[in-house]
């Protein structure tokens, strides 16, 4: 049987990473609102997705697995916005960064419990480092902490510890991925030498590094591991 993974986000940066990585040993399904421009993994296909409406939500399920099984799930779908204090943000941004980040999340868990359920597969959640923390890209300072960016995170890892409290009988284990500052569209290439120099491993992560954590959760290997955090953050964020 083809083990069949989704990966929301996938056109880019850690998205892209876990589509290379899962195309190793799944037919991967890309959905995003954009297709990749590199080439497409061996196996792999782009389905558009906006993952803020529950139909196409639906739809990309009954796209990508039909009457089969999800095997593996990874949801990277995310938006961020410019650092600014809570003061300044403007309720459409919160809403929207609320409506991506958040609604999103669920309703692309909605969509995938059935199929998991069916599979007995497993899902990984990328969250943030900010998620912990109350702020960004390690700018703790009353200048802005891009509150709703970090809310938002903060959400995603406490959706991830419910469903995976849900799902725990059906065999389904859901897990995050906690990046800290890894390199990609989101941080500003002139921010990274400035951030690398305050991560105690020196140098900001890879997409590479989040993909392999995250196929890591979703492998065997993780069996009896769910609804936990995993910290790829160079130790900037520690328990």
């Amino acid at each position: 049987m083809t083990r069949i993974a989704i990966v929301t986000g996938g056109a880019s940066n850690i998205g892209w990473a876990c589509v290379q990585r899962l195309a190793q040993d799944h037919a991967v399904v890309i959905a995003d609102i954009q297709r990749p421009r590199l080439p497409l993994p061996a196996g792999a296909r782009f389905v558009e997705t906006d993952i803020t409406s529950a139909s196409a939500c639906q739809a990309l399920m009954e796209s990508a697995v039909g009457d089969q099984t999800l095997s593996a799930l990874v949801h990277s779908a995310a938006i961020t916005a410019p650092m600014r204090p809570i003061a300044q943000i403007d309720p459409a941004e919160w809403r929207r960064l609320m409506e991506v980040n958040v609604t999103g999340a669920f309703l692309v868990a909605q969509a995938a419990i059935g199929p998991l359920q069916r599979g007995r597969g497993a899902a990984v959640f990328i969250a943030s480092r900010a998620g912990r923390t109350g702020y960004a890209a390690l700018n703790a300072a009353a200048s802005g902490t891009k509150a709703h960016y970090a809310a938002s995170k903060a959400a995603l890892l406490s959706l991830v510890k419910s469903l995976a409290i849900e799902l725990a009988p059906d065999g389904v284990r859901v897990n995050a991925v906690v990046p800290g500052s890894i390199e990609g569209t989101m941080i500003p290439r002139e921010r990274w030498p400035e951030l690398a120099a305050r991560i105690p491993l020196g140098r900001l992560g890879t997409p590479d590094e989040v993909a392999e954590a995250a196929a890591f959760l979703l492998s065997d290997q993780a069996r009896y591991i769910t609804g936990q955090g995993l910290d790829v953050n160079g130790g900037t964020w520690m328990t």
